[in-house]
């Protein structure tokens, strides 16, 4: 095996770390003399700002990349960025970030997702809530309601009459992509849950210039991979991406055009797919503020409707 990399090491305010690589596992682990140093870390060629996530596990690097990190105080930079790329037999890195799991902040204003992260840990110890239904997703899910409670709430009504009798835990967390949500399957969040059923809706966030439909379409497929590797037991409803845009335009067809995609492969990575596309949108193509207030995100109006669906599918499979 080939192998390539450069090394810069980052000196901060009274306290270092280090990026070091190991060639065998693949992943890039990050030393540092400060315990309570907050470290953030990108993998997409950027500097870190505060929107970037925090360091917390070895960083998955199976197709190589380049990993850019900064010790932070606050919101600020304390130092000077350190820069570690890394070769794999001549790839140039990552084909489809998407799979590629990583941790990120960029809904800051919102909430923590470091600190939603422990408290879903603390929930999915044996013993400390019963989850039969877990649901991943990014924003859409994480306002709904549910536990790990959320400061904001749009569906709370809702979330109590569908979702709440089929003992659910809610994993979402706003502005999640199918790599964020990669990367917290693979650090513990199902590890003590026995759930009967998942139901997953994600893939918005990757549309949003980041992804193409088909590494996007990817990225939701090896979600429920994952789902399927960890909790064979468990039935998987898969949710098509919801509509965006008050009309439709090419933000919107993106979305059509990746659902398309996921329901050719559903058969093979779901038990159920549904598309609550119709059920959302008008007959002349335009999507109510009474139903999704920016055109995004539910109303407990909307949630009214997804709750309805997904309420007759767990039935369905007598859940």
């Amino acid at each position: 095996m080939r192998l390539l990399c450069a090394f810069l090491g980052l000196v901060a305010t009274a306290s270092a770390f280090e990026l070091s690589l190991d060639p065998v596992k693949r992943t890039v682990t990050v030393t540092t003399s400060a315990p309570a140093e907050v470290v953030r870390y990108t993998l997409n060629g950027k500097d870190p700002d505060f929107s970037a996530g925090v360091y917390l596990a070895p960083i998955e690097l199976p197709e190589g990349g380049t990993v850019k990190a900064a010790a932070f105080e606050g919101n600020k930079v304390v130092g000077k960025v350190s820069t570690l790329p890394v070769q794999f037999d001549g790839s140039a890195g990552p084909k489809n970030s998407a799979l590629l799991p990583l941790t990120q902040n960029r809904d800051w204003k919102s909430y923590d997702w470091v600190v939603r992260h422990r408290e879903i840990l603390a929930l999915n110890q044996p013993g400390a809530m019963r989850a039969d239904v877990v649901f991943l997703g990014d924003s859409i899910t994480h306002f709904w309601s549910g536990e790990p409670k959320a400061k904001r709430v749009a569906g709370k009504e809702s979330w109590e009459k569908w979702i709440a009798p089929h003992h659910p835990i809610n994993l979402g967390y706003g502005w999640d992509r199918t790599e964020n949500v990669l990367w917290r399957l693979r650090h513990d969040e199902i590890a003590g849950l026995k759930p009967k059923a998942f139901v997953v809706l994600i893939g918005t966030n990757n549309l949003s210039g980041i992804n193409t439909v088909a590494d996007t379409a990817e990225g939701v497929a090896e979600v429920c991979r994952e789902l399927r590797r960890q909790a064979p037991q468990a039935k998987i409803l898969l949710l098509a991406i919801l509509p965006r845009q008050a009309k439709p335009d090419a933000t919107r067809q993106r979305v059509t055009d990746t659902n398309q995609l996921l329901k050719a492969q559903a058969p093979q990575i779901a038990d159920a797919y549904l598309d609550l596309t119709d059920k959302l949108v008008e007959a002349d193509g335009t999507i109510l503020k009474e139903t999704m207030n920016d055109y995004l995100h539910p109303t407990n109006k909307g949630y009214e409707v997804m709750g309805a669906v997904i309420d007759a599918q767990l039935k369905a499979w007598s859940l």
